[in-house]
């Protein structure tokens, strides 16, 4: 994980410089989840942006979940222009996740992704952006998964005495569906 958030470090500052544009964006279908998000979008040309979305949350809905996220996004706008409607793009998922309490077990692991997403950006000032986004993706998942009340990493540990995942395994889903707010910086 180090070495993607430093890869997307690189490409951030290799972006060319000239008619940059930097916008900051929150996601307000997972605010509205109590999991705060913050992203960044950047342009990486003419047509395509970089927008790199983070989210956390301990108490989701409420409940015992806890989840923590990385989304990378590379955007091509169908306009010419970017951050201006119609977009098709690569998203990828990085995520470490714990619930507990959903139907008396607990499901404790990581997951990564990669899918296709779509999205319209509708410009409600110079500056002020709101974008409609969907995604699908292939994401593959490695978790421990038990019952509540189990002393799960007391008994199920390999020789270094580390817990184990017993779960396995990767499904078609969405990686990010929602509408988010931006406002261009520069």
């Amino acid at each position: 994980m180090k070495k993607l958030l430093f890869i997307l470090t690189i490409m951030m500052f290799t972006a060319k410089a000239s008619a940059q544009m930097i916008a900051v964006n929150t996601d307000v279908a997972m605010d509205a989840c109590m999991a705060p998000s913050l992203g960044v979008e950047l342009t990486l040309g003419k047509k395509s942006t970089l927008n790199i979305n983070g989210l956390y949350a301990a108490n989701m809905l409420g409940k015992d979940i806890r989840l923590a996220a990385v989304q990378p996004e590379w955007r091509v706008y169908i306009s010419g222009r970017p951050m201006f409607h119609h977009y098709f793009g690569a998203i990828g998922l990085l995520a470490s996740y714990k619930f507990s309490h959903l139907a008396d077990k607990v499901y404790d692991g990581d997951a990564m992704g990669i899918g296709l997403s779509y999205g319209y950006v509708w410009p409600v000032t110079q500056r002020l952006l709101i974008d409609f986004h969907t995604s699908l993706g292939y994401v593959a998942y490695r978790q421990k998964e038990y019952f509540v009340g189990d002393d799960y990493d007391r008994h199920y540990t390999n020789e270094e005495g580390n817990p184990y995942a017993n779960a396995t395994g990767s499904l078609l889903m969405p990686l990010r569906i929602g509408i988010s707010v931006s406002y261009i910086l520069k």
